[in-house]
């Protein structure tokens, strides 16, 4: 998606008024969707298929955030398995495609995520989706939740050649919005997800919906969820 150059920046304040945010990027599994669980079911149902051991929750959690072939280099190494990156991709577009044909039976916005969207819509502050999830999955997701309208831009990081914790993502995404990165926030759920925002200068709120508080103690604001704050409440013109 591309914005005007004549669109205005609006901004608001978090909390302290020196804290100006312009835009606002929006990681996806676990934040804008609950789809966690069914990402474990669908890597399980192809290792199944291909008798390999199941991939338990501990291992995904340890690489959330970053690509499919982070996930599946790191359980093959895990399980001491030599793969070639060919059946490593085969395997990844497998995974996909069931996990795109699961998720509309369950597919859910968590707490409070509308009230949000709704929010920054009303105060015209630009928001992106910055997720490493394929580019597919992302859309897909958006469209069966009816949210697209509220994003200005959508970057996904499974191809980039850094993932989380590097920053690369939310860079790409704040300059698709054209604010400097020292004026976005993050939305995110994972430890990985809060380094990357802090490396590229960014403010950080972390939702406590996947990993504990103590893990997420970095972020500049942690919330259990979307739903525990109203962002009348947080921000300010």
């Amino acid at each position: 998606m591309i914005i005007s150059e004549e669109t205005p920046n609006h901004s608001i304040f978090l909390l302290d008024p020196k804290r100006e945010i312009e835009a606002i990027l929006f990681d996806m599994d676990g934040v804008l969707v609950d789809s966690i669980p069914l990402h474990i079911k669908a890597w399980n149902s192809v290792l199944s298929e291909i008798n390999l051991p199941a991939l338990d929750r501990k291992t995904y959690l340890s690489v959330l955030g970053r690509t499919n072939l982070d996930m599946i280099t790191k359980y093959l190494d895990l399980q001491n398995i030599p793969m070639p990156l060919s059946f490593k991709k085969d395997i990844i577009d497998t995974k996909e495609q069931f996990f795109r044909g699961i998720i509309k039976d369950y597919i859910r916005t968590p707490p409070g995520v509308i009230d949000w969207l709704d929010f920054f819509k009303k105060k015209q502050i630009r928001c992106s989706v910055a997720s490493s999830g394929e580019m597919a999955n992302i859309a897909v997701v958006l469209e069966m939740l009816h949210i697209s309208d509220y994003f200005t831009s959508i970057i996904s990081g499974a191809h980039l050649p850094a993932s989380k914790p590097n920053p690369m993502v939310f860079t790409l995404a704040a300059a698709s919005l054209g604010v400097k990165p020292d004026k976005c926030m993050v939305i995110e759920d994972a430890p990985a997800g809060i380094q990357a925002a802090k490396s590229a200068n960014m403010m950080c709120c972390a939702l406590s919906t996947t990993f504990s508080s103590d893990e997420l103690k970095q972020a500049d604001l942690l919330l259990e969820n979307l739903a525990q704050a109203h962002p009348e409440t947080l921000f300010s013109d």
